[in-house]
């Protein structure tokens, strides 16, 4: 349930103690009846993440459309970023300046 009062989300979890809006506080006011919750701004929340290919995309919520009976979470669907390629680790770097060195002197000839 999502509280909207003046078309704003006030808040996106029920409380176990509350305030209603005549200022009476409430012990167990997540357990209130439903039209009792309706009359203080609460709705349900639609949260049906849209299909998208796991192996490729990912969502990201995007706010939440405001109707008059209930709340909708929206979500965009982000493509996956290619890795970054990984850099060679410290020993094959050392191998590769190895590999050029001995190539400079000759293939690990005897120095002259």
């Amino acid at each position: 349930m999502i509280q909207v009062i003046n078309n704003e989300i006030t808040q996106t979890r029920l409380p176990k103690t509350g305030t209603l809006s005549d200022g009476r506080t409430v012990s167990g006011y997540h357990l209130l009846d439903a039209d009792i919750l309706r009359q203080e701004g609460w709705l349900p929340l639609v949260d049906e993440p849209p299909e998208h290919d796991p192996e490729t995309e990912y969502l990201v919520p995007d706010g939440y459309d405001i109707q008059p009976d209930k709340v909708v979470r929206l979500y965009r669907i982000e493509p996956i970023p290619e890795p970054e390629p990984v850099a060679p680790d410290l020993y094959e770097q050392v191998l590769e300046l190895q590999a050029i060195i001995d190539a400079l002197l000759g293939e690990g000839e005897p120095y002259e």
